[in-house]
């Protein structure tokens, strides 16, 4: 995945490539008009199909970006799903005397958050990307 930096540039090269694009091909479309002496209603059309196109850019674009946001609240999603399911048997801990099955709560609980933040949220997933199994207290 692409860092802020490059994202930013992407993002400022596109807001000043797409314009300068668009008044390159009026240009162009408008003196071929001319040239052909176009009048009436073909510049409606050029104008409606110029309309058409930069809105179908603006859609395209729109529609990445929804994507991209569906993906990160799913991670989301799925992180608080792991984690409160991690530490849903440390809410229990009060009631056991066994200290060492505390312990165990415990480091179960950590090493299953660890591994969500590891293996869910984008980055590079390590070699066993299932689930810390629990131990046994």
């Amino acid at each position: 995945m692409p860092s802020n930096g490059v994202r930013a540039n992407r993002k400022a090269l596109f807001s000043v490539a797409l314009p300068l694009l668009s008044f390159a091909l009026g240009i162009l479309i408008e003196g071929l008009e001319r040239h052909e002496s176009i009048t009436g209603g073909a510049l409606w059309i050029d104008n409606i199909a110029a309309a058409l196109l930069l809105g179908l850019v603006v859609f395209l674009y729109e529609r990445r970006r929804e994507r991209e946001l569906i993906k990160r609240l799913r991670v989301i999603e799925l992180m608080n799903h792991h984690v409160r399911n991690a530490l849903q048997p440390v809410m229990y801990i009060p009631y056991s005397q066994d200290q060492q099955q505390q312990l165990n709560t415990i480091r179960d609980a950590v090493n299953r958050i660890d591994w969500a933040l590891r293996e869910i949220l984008p980055g590079a997933p390590q070699e066993d990307s299932s689930p810390p199994r629990q131990s046994a207290a």
